[in-house]
């Protein structure tokens, strides 16, 4: 596949069809976001090639800690596409990864020194306990561009949440080590906050998470 032009122009938010919830509330607390679907339907490892491919690509949690799988894994399948190299706080899974790579593993900020096009952060953040903190460690990196995937509260509404008001009890469907949900809006809140990037695109992803491509801008 080909990547979306990501940077392209888009219609500007103020311009999109009003919503029913825009009545019902203040202005102030209503946040609208542009939200692609480029990605709709397109596999998650032929997204992750494509917008990889032939590029140096940092992997920032590669091992998918603790269910490390050599044969499901997504480090070791985009590392035939792309120069890469890995990091994850779980340096325990690097003996078992690190004789089927042709890059490099990392488990200390401090040791990533090397030069990247791109800093792909697939379904990691939610995981973080300091999001700022986690944000200034991938910003320090100095890639040109960051892709970062996220599981989206929107999308995943209907299949992850249940209440039995009769129990009085709310099932959720989780990763147990997640600390939050994000949305389109939180998500590029923490990313303007926290990092000097530049949101270049948002998209609807893998059924159940949301896609951001951010860029650094170009200096003056």
């Amino acid at each position: 596949m080909t990547p979306p032009a990501l940077a392209a122009e888009r219609k500007p938010v103020d311009d999109l069809p009003v919503s029913p919830l825009e009545y019902a509330h203040q202005k102030y607390f209503v946040q609208k976001v542009k939200v692609g679907e480029d990605f709709v339907g397109v596999p998650r490892l032929d997204a992750f090639v494509a917008l990889c491919a032939d590029k140096r690509v940092l992997h920032v949690g590669c091992v998918d800690w603790p269910i490390t799988d050599l044969k499901r894994s997504l480090h070791l399948q985009l590392d035939a596409h792309c120069q890469l190299d890995g990091f994850d706080i779980h340096g325990e899974a690097f003996a078992l990864m690190q004789p089927h790579l042709k890059g490099r593993l990392y488990s200390d900020w401090a040791d990533v020194t090397g030069e990247y096009d791109t800093v792909l952060v697939p379904e990691v953040m939610e995981h973080v306990p300091d999001v700022q903190g986690f944000l200034k460690s991938l910003d320090a990196v100095g890639a040109q561009q960051y892709i970062l995937t996220v599981p989206d509260a929107y999308s995943c509404f209907r299949r992850h949440f249940d209440y039995n008001a009769g129990a009085q009890t709310f099932v959720e469907v989780v990763h147990p080590d997640h600390n939050c949900w994000y949305t389109p809006y939180t998500l590029s809140n923490v990313i303007r906050k926290y990092t000097p990037w530049q949101i270049d695109g948002m998209f609807f992803f893998n059924g159940m998470s949301l896609l951001v491509a951010c860029s650094r801008p170009a200096a003056e």
